[in-house]
């Protein structure tokens, strides 16, 4: 995966912006990454985050990843991060959060469907890829309500996971 853009601009939808994770968002994203969100992505601490955001900073600068933090709309909050990330590297592309005050009203899906476009319009990615523990029923559930399709279940390093995968339509299948 290369990103052929070393900074990107904001990408803004009706409900959300995303903007490029930069060092400043750092001390908001870690405020916001609560201890449910915690748990929910294994993140022993606020620091293995903390550390997490740094590596991500370089692999942006070396065009490695997509990461982006997502806002709301309406008080400018950061509330989430939506990340794709190298698929050479990771097997499950996506990462993502949106703090659970945001849960519901469509957020999610809007920051989904903008990093997907951006991702495929500027990778020309045949398609990309999420894992899902089996018991985050609500992030599964979302990523299928997003046009995500299944394909199979593997052990995770926490556990069964759902493996999921997001085509891009502007490529004709062949």
């Amino acid at each position: 995966m290369k990103n052929n853009s070393k900074v990107d601009s904001r990408l803004q939808g009706k409900k959300v912006i995303l903007t490029p994770l930069q060092e400043v968002h750092i001390e908001n994203y870690l405020s916001s990454f609560s201890p449910l969100i915690m748990v929910a992505l294994h993140v022993t601490d606020l620091e293995a985050e903390r550390r997490y955001l740094h590596t991500s900073l370089q692999e942006m600068h070396e065009g490695k990843t997509f990461f982006y933090v997502v806002h709301d709309i309406t008080n400018k909050k950061l509330i989430g991060a939506i990340v794709i990330r190298d698929p050479q590297i990771y097997s499950g592309q996506l990462y993502s959060w949106l703090n659970e005050s945001y849960w519901g009203g469509g957020r999610y899906q809007e920051a989904l469907h903008l990093i997907t476009q951006l991702y495929f319009a500027r990778t020309q990615a045949l398609f990309v890829t999420a894992q899902v523990d089996v018991s985050n029923k609500r992030s599964y559930a979302a990523l299928k309500k997003g046009g995500w399709a299944d394909v199979g279940i593997a052990q995770g390093p926490y556990g069964k996971q759902f493996e999921l995968i997001l085509r891009n339509k502007t490529i004709p299948a062949g």
